[in-house]
């Protein structure tokens, strides 16, 4: 019962945090969390495709706009948040439930293009390559057992809610 209060109220308490946080604060801390999270994959040059390229992710029920970039610098790939960028090659578009879906790989990024959850425009290309990645990457690997433990369930609960709306 705890659980699912949590799922149905996180929506909204994200985006009552959001509205109060300042967007350089905000940007800051999803690009902290994305070097954090894929330190090694950047290093490997997963993400090189993204170089000087912009996509732009509005996750639409919790009010979070940001384009993310890669730039590479003398010491290395590093990514690069900030509010909006005037030109994005990407627009990604998804709902919190079907992003954490996505993030635990609970569904693959063509199921919710299908079925309409997740919109991608802008360059098929680069938008082809950031959905392939978004299929292979493994938070389990990435994140300490009880965070993505906690995600998971999140997932797995706001598709139970979500399917009895």
């Amino acid at each position: 019962m705890v659980i699912t209060k949590v799922v149905e109220l996180a929506p909204g308490a994200l985006k009552a945090m959001l509205a109060r946080a300042p967007a350089p604060i905000t940007n800051a801390l999803i690009e902290r969390l994305f070097q954090q999270i894929f330190k090694a994959d950047l290093a490997a040059g997963a993400f090189d495709f993204l170089s000087n390229r912009w996509v732009r992710i509005e996750v639409r029920d919790i009010s979070l706009k940001f384009a993310i970039s890669v730039q590479q610098l003398p010491q290395g790939a590093h990514f690069k948040v900030v509010s909006s960028t005037a030109h994005p090659d990407v627009f990604m578009r998804v709902d919190w439930s079907a992003l954490l879906q996505l993030s635990t790989q609970q569904v693959d990024p063509d199921t919710l293009f299908f079925r309409r959850k997740l919109l991608l425009t802008g360059d098929t290309e680069l938008g082809l390559q950031v959905k392939n990645l978004l299929d292979t990457i493994e938070l389990r690997q990435r994140l300490p057992g009880p965070c993505y433990r906690l995600l998971a369930n999140l997932a797995e609960r706001t598709a139970t809610v979500k399917s009895l709306t």
